[in-house]
């Protein structure tokens, strides 16, 4: 005999694409365009080469209307060898157009219940949810050889030189990565400015996903 053994109230963890809870909601079917491996649950799509049959991956242009929802998890989607999983070119993909869907999020996406996530649409985040509508930047761990790599050093240092950078203004930065003086580190972008699709942040967020709220 099953038996009930939490009785708490917070939202459970998700997982990249799966649906929150089940509110109402509108989801389209459409075929996946874009190369094996390309398309990853979670993530926003846009209207493809064939409007209402096909989607593909955001790009810079992309515009508000054009985004067709955020593809939905599918439990059967067959795993490589390394456990991946991949939406493979061709395939009919679910896309929630409205409802709550747990989306992907860059690594400097800051989520607040209620606030705006915007959908990036260039570099390697393209897709992903954001809270930055502007262009976003931030900072990784590396290698005193890296080009543009700068030494972190303490706050107290009178004049950093060009290669410098005190530790207080290392930010934001990578995820689990705490500037120390003596590391180094680079500045890489993100994405560009991001699109508003009229989407909100929800109540919860876990490791490089959050609740979308889609309307």
């Amino acid at each position: 005999m099953a038996a009930q053994t939490n009785y708490r109230y917070e939202t459970p963890k998700g997982v990249p694409g799966g649906k929150v809870d089940i509110a109402f909601d509108e989801v389209i079917t459409r075929m996946n365009e874009v190369e094996d491996g390309a398309l990853k649950f979670g993530m926003a799509v846009a209207v493809g080469s064939d409007p209402g049959s096909n989607v593909t991956l955001p790009k810079t242009g992309t515009t508000a209307g054009q985004i067709e929802g955020v593809v939905l998890a599918h439990p059967n989607t067959e795993q490589d060898r390394k456990g991946r999983v991949i939406v493979q070119k061709g395939v009919a993909v679910s896309i929630m157009r409205r409802g709550r869907v747990w989306g992907r999020i860059t690594a400097d996406t800051v989520p607040a219940y209620g606030e705006k996530a915007y959908v990036v649409i260039d570099g390697e985040d393209a897709g992903a949810f954001t809270s930055a509508c502007e262009a976003a930047s931030i900072y990784y761990p590396c290698e005193s050889d890296v080009s543009g790599a700068k030494e972190i050093v303490a706050d107290a240092t009178a004049s950093p030189t060009a290669s410098q950078i005190k530790v207080s203004e290392v930010t934001p930065v990578s995820d689990g990565y705490e500037p120390a003086v003596g590391d180094y580190v680079v500045l890489k972008q993100l994405h560009g400015a991001a699109i508003d699709i009229g989407a909100t942040f929800g109540n919860a967020s876990d490791d490089g996903i959050a609740i979308i709220c889609l309307k």
